[in-house]
């Protein structure tokens, strides 16, 4: 379908009736609904010390994002970051202003499990189909106490449908840059067993030269409930290739912003996921649960422009059995959750051509135990604890054409980190206040670096530091009429972060620095059908000492807003706009806060949904402006150039839903 067409599509979207309702709602903010990541069992939220977002099914839906990265775009304290495109290939989330570094310090799960691998790979976003999402529950600040290492900004728990009820539903798409996907999804169960389905396959042209892509994913559970519990099995395969077309000089963003500097480079990337897992209620106060994982990805990349292919080889084992036990602390309720944590990971990369093989493992064990006690009947008080002990190893070949010699390395960490937080809930609004610290080790790939006076190789694991922060945070939430809204403040002063420092060429240990800012949203339901939601976050990210002391942290903005105005008109359909705002920030790297800013932008996207049932037609139009901005910039010393990695531009996707009765 030609970008004409679809164009005109959107224009009448937006001026005329569908023929039957829509039955999607405008969402508000619940304040004691039942969630599981504050806890990793099921808890009300009124009592979690933590700024807590959820994303509902009916909020999917009403987003113009076709991935799992950009719906996360509306969340105040939330950046993503996204080099290829609108699929979110190899997008950031970065979660309270870690810039280059984010990917380590902002945990993804999926239904609680860790995606994060021991190296500082990307999500595989490929491998959650977006319509299988149920859910997102969002920890905006440390989460190192229940979820460990690489918690310090945020925790992301992507929860899938696992509901087992009977439904089928069918969808295909097509947009500009010659996109079509087809999503299909199947549930049901006989007696005491259930299953839940869902595949994915896209293809696209791109919107930049060489950035082609196409992708499918299977993913789902099968299960089965008995008296006391649930047994069950999750499981993911995938597959994706796209090409990389690279960063372009200040030049080219310009004149060509989609122009390829690498024409010829790719990536295929595949692998799959399989979790068994039960949870049993062992008597009126006891809870157990435990999952078993097994995770598996590959990696092929063709950097025809370094003259270099190589595979990179992934696995992750973990083991995570916990238990809640409601045992009163004598005329107070209290809860106490108490787990273990295993996680074994290894990682292989290969060079065909071009550089030095390494292989590097991680093991870890880690307890944790966190108790809710109610004082009374609006107040109660959380206070959790967590030790973690890490081993990890990494070796690398020795290359003559370069000259680099063997190296080789172990190194053992251990950390112990706490919680404290009170929270007083009322039928109308809840306000908490915590204190607590959260760590992160350094990934495998940062183990890897160079002596700067002989050049030599040198394994760092022992010279980087684990990462620590302490934290201070209060919120509140409220509903009032119309209105509802959260806000939180919160202060992070952070010893040994660790990130790249160019200058050197390794990475290392930053002098200390710090995180503080705010995170505000607002809900208004103007009338009974037209709802507006508006986010705000400030983030201070600089050095609180040393040579940088009082510069802002690279790629970092300092401001961001996002509004949304939902309209639901019921027979004549839904329509949505949202509105984003990034603030200027410095370029990777910039420690200094000498050379350009990356410029601010804003972006307007719109998606329309009609409901002819059994039919559901969606219509999305997203950067409608055509803005020319990149997320994502660096500075090249050798080449005294800017480098941008441009977003997409203007963009349009129909799809249609059929659903099985």
């Amino acid at each position: 379908m030609n970008k004409t067409t679809i164009a005109s599509l959107v224009a009448l979207a937006f001026t005329s009736p569908a023929l039957t309702q829509t039955v999607v709602a405008a969402e508000q903010i619940n304040l004691d609904e039942v969630t599981v990541t504050a806890s990793r069992f099921n808890e009300s939220s009124a009592s979690s010390a933590a700024n807590l977002k959820v994303i509902t099914k009916e909020d999917i839906q009403n987003s113009p994002a076709i991935s799992i990265p950009d719906l996360l775009r509306l969340q105040a304290g939330l950046n993503i970051t996204s080099l290829y495109g609108n699929q979110g290939i190899d997008a950031t989330i970065d979660a309270r202003g870690f810039g280059d570094s984010a990917t380590s310090n902002t945990l993804i799960l999926l239904n609680g499990q860790r995606l994060n691998a021991v190296d500082g790979g990307s999500i595989q976003w490929a491998s959650i189909p977006l319509d299988s999402i149920e859910r997102i529950e969002i920890i905006i600040g440390g989460g190192s106490v229940l979820y460990g290492d690489r918690a310090t900004g945020g925790v992301i728990n992507l929860i899938t449908d696992k509901s087992g009820k009977s439904a089928a539903s069918i969808t295909a798409s097509a947009g500009s840059y010659g996109y079509k996907s087809l999503d299909g999804f199947a549930a049901g169960g006989i007696d005491h067993l259930y299953f839940n389905n869902y595949i994915h396959t896209a293809d696209t042209n791109g919107w930049k030269d060489n950035a082609a892509s196409n992708q499918w994913a299977i993913s789902g559970r099968v299960g089965g409930h008995f008296n006391a519990g649930e047994a069950f099995v999750d499981y993911s395969v995938y597959r994706s290739a796209n090409g990389l077309p690279g960063s372009i000089s200040s030049d080219s963003f310009q004149n060509n912003p989609r122009f390829a500097r690498t024409p010829f480079d790719s990536q295929v990337k595949e692998g799959f996921r399989i979790m068994p897992g039960v949870s049993v209620k062992l008597s009126d106060t006891i809870e157990l649960a435990t999952e078993l994982s097994y995770t598996q990805g590959d990696q092929h990349f063709n950097n025809v422009s370094f003259g270099a292919t190589s595979d990179r080889d992934t696995e992750t084992y973990s083991f995570t059995p916990r238990v809640k036990w409601a045992h009163g602390l004598g005329a107070l309720n209290s809860t106490t959750v108490a787990g273990y944590d295993y996680y074994r990971g290894k990682v292989a990369a290969n060079y065909h051509a071009g550089y030095a093989n390494a292989q590097a493992k991680q093991s870890s064990n880690a307890f944790y135990l966190q108790n809710n006690t109610a004082l009374t009947s609006a107040i109660d008080i959380n206070v959790g604890f967590r030790t973690h002990q890490a081993h990890q190893t990494a070796n690398q070949e020795a290359y003559a054409p370069f000259g680099m010699t063997a190296v080789a390395g172990d190194v053992t960490r251990r950390k112990t980190v706490y919680d404290l937080g009170l929270t007083y809930h009322e039928t109308n609004w809840n306000a908490y206040a915590k204190t607590g610290s959260s760590y992160r080790f350094a990934n495998t790939d940062e183990f890897f670096g160079f002596d700067p006076i002989t050049f030599e190789p040198i394994f760092l694991g022992k010279i980087i530091l684990p990462q620590t922060a302490n934290n201070q945070e209060i919120g509140a939430t409220f509903k009032q009429g119309q209105l509802d809204g959260k806000i939180a403040l919160y202060h992070s002063s952070l010893k040994n972060e660790i990130g790249y420092d160019a200058a050197t060429g390794n990475n290392v240990n930053f002098d200390p620095t710090r995180r503080q800012g705010v995170e505000a949203e607002l809900g208004w339901e103007i009338l009974s059908k037209l709802k507006t939601k508006l986010s705000y976050a400030y983030t201070d990210a600089a050095f609180k000492s040393g040579t940088f002391n009082g510069k802002s942290l690279p790629s970092v903005a300092s401001n961001s807003a996002h509004a949304q105005v939902l309209w639901n008109a019921q027979q004549y359909g839904q329509y949505v706009a949202q509105v984003n705002f990034v603030g200027e920030r410095y370029t990777s790297g910039d420690f200094s806060n000498s050379l350009n800013k990356l410029p601010s932008y804003t972006t307007l996207d719109l998606r329309a949904n009609w409901n002819i049932k059994p039919v559901t037609i969606s219509l999305s139009a997203l950067n409608v402006t055509d803005k020319k901005y990149s997320p994502y910039g660096l500075y090249s010393t050798f080449k005294n150039d800017y480098y941008y990695f441009p977003a997409d531009g203007r963009s349009f996707y129909l799809s249609a839903r059929y659903d099985f009765k």
